[in-house]
């Protein structure tokens, strides 16, 4: 079974097209590296995917349902629920702690045990000793792992990370890594990671697909 099936889809944006005709498959439990350079349109193509936007022409499945940003979360069957999303910037709001980030989110998801299951996740993700330190004082490596953590709140079935190991360290981005790969053994997540350097995605990646221009 393919979790994503993109069929002719088109994104423009201000007269031009961020996504062409583009037509991509992930298939169920892959990590699939979606590799292009900045402004390839990897961004574009996962809005598409996670119902943050909708195609001019196209379609877009999700589990075998149409996804469309425009009829809302009800509408398109549940599917935004079983999608955990980082995509550019994580959603973080600056003057709240991790926890109380988490915590927001997870009350937002009806998240049952919210603050055990934001606990086990920030521990997860090497935040359980931030405290009440504020986002806006966390490093961009932080914030990354904080929205990762963001992410998989709710269990999701499918990933979509948008050039999750920027602004790590060497010796944090191979712990995202080998995260990421323990994810997708072990509960049997399926994983779209995008990235323009292909060594880090050489190391987890079981799929991949390329995009340049848009398609």
């Amino acid at each position: 079974m393919d979790v994503v099936n993109i069929c002719g889809a088109s994104k423009t944006y201000s007269g031009k097209r961020a996504v062409d005709d583009l037509r991509m498959t992930v298939p169920q439990g892959a990590i699939y590296g979606f590799v292009g350079r900045n402004g390839a349109g990897k961004s574009t193509a996962m809005k598409l995917i996670a119902g943050l936007a909708s195609p001019d022409d196209g379609g877009v499945e999700v589990f075998g349902r149409p996804v469309n940003a425009r009829a809302g979360a009800r509408q398109s069957g549940g599917i935004v629920q079983r999608v955990g999303v980082l995509i550019e910037n994580p959603g973080v709001l600056p003057n709240m702690s991790a926890m109380d980030n988490m915590m927001a989110l997870a009350l937002a998801l009806g998240v049952p045990k919210p603050r055990k299951a934001c606990a086990d996740l920030l521990s997860q993700v090497g935040l359980s000793d931030t405290g009440r330190k504020r986002a806006k004082g966390f490093s961009l490596g932080m914030k990354q792992r904080l929205g990762l953590a963001m992410a998989l709140l709710g269990g999701p079935d499918l990933l979509l990370l948008d050039e999750p190991l920027n602004g790590l360290d060497p010796e944090a981005a191979r712990d995202m890594r080998n995260y990421l790969v323990q994810l997708n053994r072990t509960r049997g997540i399926t994983i779209v990671i995008s990235s323009h350097v292909l060594d880090q995605l050489e190391r987890m990646c079981t799929h991949y697909g390329v995009i340049a221009n848009g398609r």
